[in-house]
């Protein structure tokens, strides 16, 4: 579903990892991006029913569990492109910044999501294309 929805496959991890059981409905954006494909409800049903068939787990622990292995924070290419861009005017702050968002990508940080560094990419980064020789 992901695939076909063209949805955000880390963020779409991650708010599942944020949202309570009772939030699973709430629209957040990669989450709305799944939420297109016409399977989705089936998906989210079952999904549901097996959370409540976990014995012994509470959704606190879960959304914890799922939080520590799903990173809120990536290198994206437009961000990779947004510090480069300052570097080369010798203003290092984005690198310095993503730096120390990336050391710890799976703890929210205020610096970061100011920045957007867990939103849709902005428009004129959406069409970037890096090779791994960039």
């Amino acid at each position: 579903m992901m695939e076909d929805t063209g949805s955000d496959f880390t963020m779409t991890f991650r708010q599942l990892s944020e949202a309570s059981v009772q939030q699973l409905h709430a629209v957040t954006w990669a989450l709305h991006d799944l939420s297109s494909h016409q399977l989705f409800s089936d998906w989210s049903r079952l999904y549901l029913l097996r959370l409540a068939r976990q014995e012994g787990d509470n959704d606190g622990d879960r959304r914890h569990r799922m939080k520590s292995v799903n990173p809120r924070y990536v290198l994206r290419n437009w961000m990779a492109e947004s510090a480069t861009r300052k570097a080369e005017t010798n203003d290092f702050s984005e690198v310095v910044l993503l730096h120390d968002v990336l050391g710890n990508p799976f703890i929210a940080q205020d610096a970061a999501e100011e920045s957007g560094y867990a939103a849709r990419p902005p428009l004129w980064g959406r069409r970037l294309k890096v090779s791994c020789s960039s």
